[in-house]
């Protein structure tokens, strides 16, 4: 791999869809190549009014660029304020349906800019997030090679699992509740399709076929960044299909407050680690429940309290130490037990660190996450309204379960041959510097 190249990067402007991108993007650049990340970017209004999902995708271009990649900001369509808004107070299926609407406004015109772009750059390859079909369709546009890049599996029919993106518990298989799910799950999948088939044509091209939320969407690679060990009764997948292991950021070096974190920590007690990301951390309540409980444990509690940390101010005590925010990938690596909300970044760092979890989702793949990790046996599953600190403690006590914990460390172990990044960024470079394009015909 003498030459160098330019990969383009794209995804919707969440931290969960462009965590692993980034990391991918760091490492190619890492070896003398060039990146671009194509980011949808919505420029609003008095934005500390606006509710936080839509706070941190304001932010996120300017943290991508601030780490050396040349940024592509894409449209945002009228609509898509207006779904990304709705998004954070529904739930299930509802969901679901809100996050697909806003994935696919916009997408002719994002699709024009980022083929544009990739002309203009010379770029051989464009690495989009899956749910990001304006990368797939301006690949397509521009003749170039698209890679797919999947979390983990989530997607993909799953045996014993409920629908994705359902509320339902495995014990409700067979119920009506149960084949409305499925059938609603369908239909989404028919507008998915009809949406991008109907970008696809008014862009002069051919539509990219059926079924693609529930199946590898690309034709030349799709990356999973997670391995089998992770996802117990995955159906067999068909195409082009590469599994990586987590994609993991490469550790950053320490800020004063990011050793003040790490120095803080005791040496000789059990540490929980609490943490509701970065889009539903404004929950003061809920932190409340769950530092309470693992408090109970008698262990001590490190928390990323983000925009509860003022609300929360009361509950600090030597055995409890909240923080806005945390150096979490070498955090990880000191604490016993770990208690998230269930994305993605949380739960593929927490697995690569070999920690249990206890997994409180709010909504989207959380639930999705949760259910995974029970399943894997490394994790215990709790939802909001049930939260007490009885219930809390018994979870983080259950958790330290001898065989529970060798399990968590089998699979970080498991999880170690796969490379992560770097056997993504290898993928990444073969295909760009194999010259193919995209004008073979659909499948």
């Amino acid at each position: 791999m003498s030459r160098a190249t330019t990969v383009v990067l794209a995804a919707h402007p969440t931290v969960g869809h462009t965590s692993a991108l980034r990391a991918i993007g760091a490492e190619v650049r890492a070896r003398g190549h060039a990146t671009s990340f194509a980011i949808v970017h919505a420029r609003v209004p008095f934005a500390s009014l606006w509710p936080e999902p839509v706070r941190a995708a304001s932010r996120l271009p300017g943290d991508i660029a601030a780490e050396g990649a040349e940024v592509l900001e894409l449209t945002a369509s009228p609509a898509s304020l207006w779904h990304a808004a709705r998004l954070p107070r529904a739930t299930g299926q509802a969901e679901l349906e809100i996050a697909l609407a806003l994935f696919t406004s916009g997408v002719d015109a994002q699709a024009r800019q980022i083929a544009a772009h990739v002309r203009r750059t010379g770029a051989s390859v464009v690495v989009g997030d899956y749910l990001m079909p304006a990368a797939l369709l301006g690949a397509r546009l521009a003749q170039r090679p698209f890679i797919a890049l999947y979390h983990s599996a989530l997607p993909f029919p799953t045996d014993g699992a409920p629908p994705f993106g359902t509320l339902l518990p495995e014990t409700a298989r067979g119920s009506d509740g149960w084949r409305e799910a499925e059938a609603r799950l369908a239909q989404m999948c028919t507008d998915f399709d009809a949406r991008i088939a109907n970008a696809a044509r008014r862009l002069g091209l051919e539509p990219p076929g059926d079924g693609l939320l529930l199946r590898p969407i690309s034709r030349d690679l799709n990356l999973l960044a997670t391995a089998p060990e992770l996802e117990p009764g995955l159906r067999p997948l068909e195409g082009k299909v590469l599994m990586t292991g987590p994609c993991l950021s490469k550790r950053a070096a320490l800020d004063d407050a990011g050793r003040a974190v790490l120095d803080a920590l005791p040496r000789d007690r059990r540490i929980v680690y609490v943490s509701l990301g970065t889009v539903f951390n404004d929950q003061p309540a809920v932190f409340r429940a769950l530092i309470a409980g693992a408090a109970a444990t008698g262990a001590y509690v490190v928390v990323s309290a983000g925009a509860s940390l003022e609300a929360l101010a009361d509950l600090r005590a030597p055995s409890v130490q909240l923080f806005q925010r945390v150096p979490q990938v070498p955090l990880l690596e000191r604490v016993d037990t770990v208690i998230t909300h269930g994305g993605n970044n949380t739960v593929q760092e927490s697995l690569a660190a070999g920690r249990p979890m206890v997994v409180v989702p709010f909504g989207g793949d959380q639930r999705a996450n949760a259910h995974r990790v029970e399943r894997l046996g490394v994790g215990a599953r709790m939802s909001v309204a049930d939260l007490s600190v009885d219930a809390v403690r018994s979870a983080v006590e259950s958790l330290a379960a001898p065989r529970v914990v060798e399990r968590a460390r089998d699979l970080a172990r498991a999880l170690e041959a796969y490379g992560g990044v770097r056997s993504a960024a290898d993928a990444v470079l073969d295909v760009a510097l194999a010259g193919s394009t995209n004008e073979r015909p659909s499948p």
